[in-house]
């Protein structure tokens, strides 16, 4: 098992400088490091939950999200961008993972459904998230409906719920009222409620 471990650290450690390199293609320079250890710590936590139930998927779906959720997290605090290159892809690539699981349905609709409820968001109160917002809404809400109904319910109501804290550290702070990206809370949202279905 521990070798197991080392190997994720090792593993998320690279996933995320290939997140750092990634988000550097849309941004400019990423700050040094943080991606790193946010993937390394990540994906070995993954690992570590999820040991004895999907031994093949594992390690290589857990780099492979991980990698994404950094790229956007990354890109979308430096420049408040969410590429369509990475948000529409990571769909597709989900509802193929539930389509191997057997769990197609739940994904497409986990996607559409939260999709659903930002579109009406950005459209009735322009300005409180941006489009990329809504399209990223599709791969996370996928990811989260593979995990079962209660994960992405759980998804769906922390990400605002992290926005809203980290703006309110920010007014306190910095005292200014500038909007926050959304990208990031929504990302680190559905990683919390993945992890914790697998937990339970």
């Amino acid at each position: 098992m521990w070798w197991l471990i080392v190997t994720s650290v090792v593993a998320g450690a690279g996933a995320g400088r290939c997140a750092r390199l990634t988000a550097a293609r849309f941004v400019g320079p990423v700050w040094p490091g943080w991606c790193e250890v946010v993937c390394a710590v990540g994906v070995a936590a993954t690992v570590w939950a999820d040991a004895g139930r999907n031994p093949v998927w594992m390690l290589p779906g857990a780099l492979a999200f991980w990698w994404w959720c950094a790229s956007l997290a990354a890109t979308d605090l430096c420049a408040r961008r969410l590429p369509n290159v990475l948000t529409l892809p990571g769909f597709l690539v989900i509802v193929a993972v539930g389509v191997a699981t057997g769990a197609a349905f739940a994904a497409v609709i986990g996607g559409l459904l939260l999709a659903a409820a930002y579109l009406a968001l950005y459209l009735g109160a322009p300005g409180a998230i941006g489009a990329g917002d809504v399209k990223l809404a599709l791969g996370v809400g996928a990811a989260a409906g593979l995990a079962g109904g209660e994960a992405w319910v759980f998804a769906a109501a922390l990400a605002p719920a992290l926005t809203a804290v980290a703006g309110c550290v920010v007014l306190a702070v910095r005292r200014s009222s500038s909007p926050l990206p959304h990208g990031p809370a929504m990302c680190a949202a559905t990683l919390a409620a993945l992890f914790a279905g697998h937990l339970t």
